[in-house]
């Protein structure tokens, strides 16, 4: 016969018990031992056709990268299910597919993208209390007082500081061509604060239509206020025109933008004339970043969907996995909240290290790069 001291293997069961929780403590390892197991149902409000296509289809590819990875993260105690539907970028056209959705049935959380449609569907999610993140939206204070929306993407000071104040460092006259709507203004805003602030001359400023064929009349506006710089702000088909016209109208003038630009689709579609025009981006835009959570995603992302990933894609699988670990923490289980999603930060994903304050604004340091012989390379002060 045996004789076993009670009091020792209780205390060797409780130590195994401890040492299970810190091996399976990772990101939703050590409720594995509850069993427990939920769905978190996202409604994705993004532009998958209309002037933000493009866009809309990047983001769409990293949210179904996220829905995947966020499965695999939890083993299986998280089970995420997206809905999408189309803005066509349009606020009334958001606010409507919105409405039409909700009368079906009430997501645990919504993803909305592009700052018009984001600031047009905000105040019907306030109201309905639903845990919200906006996404590809600069616009200034957007999660500002309120109680359910939590921004995962640069801000416009994010976009547009770093190059307002080298712009300022090396010229005395700049002007600014910028996208007429909420976004284009926002940075615009920035921008010429910026600028005038550091005694600088904003000599013009002149906006674009999003699908404007035509950019001449403004830019020849903007030249003939002889600036000797001149940032662009923008999106979508004129965002190319400007550059392009741009460039035969004067091709010697030096041109600064902001991450808007490092979409693949435009750098495509500019080719040579791309090259060098100064810009901001995150690490997933440069060629070699070195940042191995970036280049993990980006070589995911090529193998999966056969080309290169840009930034809005980022950060929507990003957004996906914060909920999907704010799910797994939350009480009860697959209910996040604001708070909890807060709570995350600081948050290492495929953008590196996101940074929520507490009031849900996101922090996105951005560096400054060049384009040159069609590579993306940090740029030489």
């Amino acid at each position: 016969m045996v004789f076993v001291n009670e009091k020792i293997t209780r205390q060797a069961v409780a130590g195994l018990l401890m040492a299970a929780l810190v091996v399976f403590g990772g990101f939703g390892l050590a409720v594995a031992a509850e069993n427990k197991k939920t769905t978190l149902h996202i409604l994705a409000l993004l532009p998958l056709t209309g002037p933000g296509k493009s866009l809309g289809e990047f983001l769409q590819n990293g949210i179904e990268m996220g829905r995947v990875e966020a499965g695999k993260r939890t083993r299986g105690a998280v089970t995420v299910e997206v809905e999408y539907h189309d803005s066509k970028n349009q606020p009334q056209e958001g606010v409507s597919a919105l409405q039409a959705a909700l009368a079906k049935s009430r997501p645990d959380a919504v993803i909305a993208a592009m700052s018009s449609v984001a600031k047009a569907v905000l105040p019907v999610l306030e109201e309905q209390g639903i845990l919200t993140i906006v996404t590809t939206t600069a616009l200034t204070d957007l999660p500002k007082g309120t109680k359910h929306v939590i921004r995962v993407y640069p801000t416009s000071r994010d976009y547009v500081e770093s190059v307002a104040k080298h712009v300022a460092k090396k010229f005395q006259r700049v002007a600014i061509l910028y996208v007429n709507d909420d976004f284009g203004q926002s940075n615009q805003k920035v921008f010429a604060s910026i600028v005038k602030d550091a005694g600088k001359v904003l000599a013009a400023s002149e906006p674009f239509g999003l699908q404007q064929a035509d950019a001449r009349p403004a830019i020849e506006r903007v030249l003939a206020a002889k600036p000797e710089a001149v940032f662009v702000t923008g999106y979508g088909p004129a965002f190319v025109t400007v550059f392009k016209q741009l460039r035969e109208l004067k091709g010697d003038l030096p041109i600064f933008t902001e991450i808007g630009f490092a979409n693949p689709t435009i750098l495509a579609e500019l080719g040579q004339s791309a090259d060098g025009i100064t810009f901001n981006g995150t690490a997933l835009e440069l060629m070699a970043s070195g940042n191995k959570s970036s280049e993990k995603f980006r070589k995911q992302y090529r193998a999966q969907f056969k080309n290169d990933p840009y930034m809005v894609a980022g950060f929507a699988y990003d957004s996906v996995l914060m909920l999907a670990e704010a799910a797994l923490k939350a009480k009860p289980m697959g209910k996040p909240d604001k708070p909890g999603v807060i709570a995350l930060s600081p948050f290492n994903g495929a953008m590196g290290t996101i940074l929520l304050d507490g009031e849900g604004e996101c922090s996105v340091p951005l560096m400054l790069m060049r384009r040159e012989k069609g590579r993306t390379v940090k740029a030489r002060d």
